[in-house]
């Protein structure tokens, strides 16, 4: 199986993280996405919401939609989140289940530059294809010319990239607008919206 990965703090989950993979799904025939929720706590410096709220609007966002996922091993492990740490932890379960994954971890292009810091990013170009998604504000020959650098130290690296029209959401403005009482209808999934309301979450 091909299968994606969308980590995030997804606080909230938002239009752009669902349009972002649904674009890997369909640009590059992968059977499912893993909205994965990771579990850091910086977050919680812009806004105090639980795992649990993060969790069940994930869930409120993909429902009924066809080849997503949600998967909270990041949280369940606990600690600081690292890719390498969840890439090995999901092939360690492909062996014990005796499954076969093929695994591509979505990224926006503009994190394509910070890849050299990420832990073991040599192990990591090994275990997975990264997908760069591009947006129309992001210049697309700056990141040929990063994909090039990283193929030079990293000849087994496996970048893509990945077209994405979508507006460019935050969910940090999308916190503020609920905090200014602004309407957030378009920017989340309805049910989404009508969770944040009921829960009076991002409330000041």
């Amino acid at each position: 199986m091909k299968t994606g990965i969308l980590g995030g703090s997804f606080n909230p989950i938002h239009c752009g993280h669902i349009k972002l993979a649904e674009a890997a799904l369909a640009e590059y025939g992968l059977d499912n996405v893993l909205i994965m929720p990771n579990n850091d706590t910086y977050y919680k410096k812009d806004a105090e919401i639980s795992d649990e709220d993060r969790i069940e609007m994930i869930r409120l966002s993909i429902e009924g939609i066809s080849g997503m996922e949600l998967s909270n091993i990041e949280i369940k492990r606990g600690g600081t989140t690292y890719t390498i740490d969840t890439i090995r932890e999901l092939k360690e379960s492909d062996r014990r289940l005796g499954t076969s994954n093929e695994y591509y971890f979505i990224i926006g292009g503009d994190s394509l530059e910070h890849l050299y810091y990420w832990r073991e990013i040599g192990e990591l170009f090994k275990e997975m294809t990264f997908l760069a998604a591009i947006r129309d504000d992001i210049n697309k020959d700056k990141l040929e010319e990063l994909r090039f650098m990283y193929l030079e130290h990293y000849p087994e690296a496996r970048i893509e990239f990945l077209s994405v029209d979508a507006e460019n959401i935050s969910s940090s403005d999308i916190r503020r607008r609920v905090s200014e009482g602004d309407s957030i209808s378009g920017l989340v999934s309805p049910k989404v919206e009508e969770y944040i309301h009921e829960r009076k979450l991002y409330f000041e």
